[in-house]
């Protein structure tokens, strides 16, 4: 097996603990969030972020996702979400996922974690292709994924249904060669 702790310049990227809740449910419970991503439900209760945290970590331990706390290297404080989701090691492939408190967004910090995630699809996985998923209108989470080197797919239009409102989803994707061609990792 290997090891599930990343470190880039500015953050420390880990699985989560029990001690994470309190910081995790201050960050999804930001309206901001919700209104912008399709996997943040409305109402996050205590109950359901321990559920999650279950999920999370049973997911990892069936390699089928690997969702991890993004915190920040200097005082330690949680940031995010960040990770490779829907890995299938049959086709090689994985969906990379994040999301980051508002307060620190516009700051690269999101890119330097989704660039830590590629290099562990790609590096320790062995993965072939690595897709993501944004709302159409969600142009910050878009330009995330063209700054690590993606390439837009596509539109699914009407995809996604919140809130009684259907939403245009946009895919994007890079490949393993494609990721070498350029990488730091």
């Amino acid at each position: 097996m290997f090891e599930l702790k990343f470190s880039t310049e500015r953050l420390i990227i880990r699985e989560y603990t029990k001690s994470d809740i309190d910081d995790f449910l201050e960050v999804v419970r930001q309206p901001e969030l919700y209104s912008t991503t399709y996997g943040i439900p409305r109402e996050y209760s205590r109950k359901r972020a321990k559920n999650w945290l279950k999920f999370v970590k049973n997911n990892i331990r069936n390699m089928q996702s690997y969702e991890f706390g993004m915190f920040l290297k200097d005082d330690e404080r949680y940031l995010g979400n960040v990770g490779l989701i829907n890995v299938s090691m049959l086709h090689n492939h994985a969906d990379i996922s994040y999301y980051m408190d508002i307060h620190f967004q516009n700051m690269g910090l999101t890119t330097e974690a989704a660039q830590e995630m590629l290099c562990f699809g790609f590096k320790t996985l062995g993965l072939e292709k690595i897709s993501g998923l944004c709302m159409s209108m969600n142009r910050p989470s878009r330009r995330v994924m063209e700054k690590i080197g993606m390439t837009y797919e596509g539109t699914m239009r009407n995809d996604l249904l919140k809130d009684g409102v259907y939403y245009d989803i946009d895919r994007l994707s890079i490949l393993r060669n494609e990721y070498f061609t350029n990488s730091k990792c």
